[in-house]
């Protein structure tokens, strides 16, 4: 074999695929004839070690993949990822790259789910939110999330050779859009966006999400029953946010409105939405009083939204969704043990 040496594993295989696509691809100066050798040899690999799952102490992020998929299918998500992307400025502004991003994203990474938002205008934000492989490096504990400097992806210790090669192919892309006309003496800051990516966020953890694979035989029987409209109108009203204890002097004892958070080692937080205006907290009031909810304003003209309790209606629907779901579950399992007898 020409192109592959010394492979030990899937994970390796498809890291050298990658390496040796990026070097090779067409759309980036590479042979067509020496991309469709390397195809064929990664074909050859592929039969050999698609059943492999060694799993390293050291992942690379390689490990799952695009797991189970063929080798062709494998070679053409890669060829994809790669694809031309040439110098794209054309006058655009960061709205217009913004929805750019996220169409060639969807394209690029089907599978992957990211968080492209802009903020201050020409500030965009870039956070990979859920993938198929390891992005933290094992050494460094439990990590939820991560910045990512643009400028030095590849010296960034904390994520994995995959991980760095996403950010990179990403990175290339945005940037393309972008203008540099900065003078150290003048108008340091003439550029047409800042970039910024990273890794899950703080209240979004980065989350490994591997494809479900089709299991032959029985599958095992799970109890299903649809939300109620009671707890469905709650759910929508407190979207992200939750009523829950925060402890400070001013809140001891209450239950207010906030969001929960996380820190790059997974240590959960709960925050309090604090409101300015009472005109703005009694939008977000009334939404959740039309749910059923009581609840107030902790101050005159700001504070916080206290959670006093459910309406008796509520309370109610509640208790009734509950039986509900009981009798519901009663007779899945008399009807679930009489097939098995």
């Amino acid at each position: 074999m020409a192109y592959f040496k010394n492979i030990n594993s899937l994970a390796e295989l498809k890291k050298e695929y990658r390496r040796l696509a990026l070097e090779n691809h067409p759309d980036r100066g590479g042979n067509n004839e020496v991309m469709q050798q390397i195809n064929s040899e990664f074909e050859h690999f592929h039969e050999i070690w698609k059943n492999d799952t060694t799993v390293s102490a050291y992942a690379s992020g390689y490990e799952n993949d695009y797991a189970g998929a063929s080798a062709k299918e494998y070679t053409d998500f890669v060829y994809n990822e790669y694809r031309w992307k040439g110098r794209n400025y054309n006058g655009q502004h960061a709205p217009e790259i913004v929805e750019l991003i996220r169409k060639w994203i969807k394209e690029t990474y089907p599978k992957y789910k990211f968080s492209v938002t802009r903020q201050d205008y020409k500030s965009i934000y870039i956070y990979l939110i859920q993938a198929d492989f390891e992005a933290f490096k094992k050494d460094k504990g439990v990590m939820f999330h991560h910045d990512v400097n643009h400028y030095y992806i590849d010296n960034d210790d904390t994520i994995t050779d995959r991980a760095k090669e996403v950010m990179k192919n990403i990175n290339d892309f945005v940037m393309s859009y972008n203008f540099d006309d900065s003078d150290y003496m003048t108008d340091y800051f003439n550029t047409n966006f800042y970039l910024h990516l990273g890794i899950g966020t703080y209240k979004k953890p980065y989350k490994l999400e591997l494809p479900k694979l089709d299991c032959k035989g029985k599958k095992p029987k799970a109890f299903k029953h649809p939300e109620g409209a009671a707890h469905k109108a709650i759910r929508q009203a407190l979207g992200n946010a939750r009523f829950g204890f925060y402890e400070s002097q001013r809140l001891k004892g209450k239950v207010v409105l906030g969001e929960d958070s996380y820190g790059c080692n997974g240590d959960k937080y709960f925050y309090p939405l604090s409101y300015s205006s009472a005109r703005t907290a009694q939008k977000r009031i009334d939404k959740l009083e039309n749910a059923g909810i009581c609840c107030k304003l902790t101050g005159y003209n700001s504070g916080y939204i206290e959670f006093l309790g459910y309406t008796p209606e509520t309370e109610a629907m509640f208790e009734k969704e509950r039986q509900d779901a009981v009798a519901a579950w009663k007779k899945w399992k008399e009807k679930f043990d009489e097939k098995d007898l």
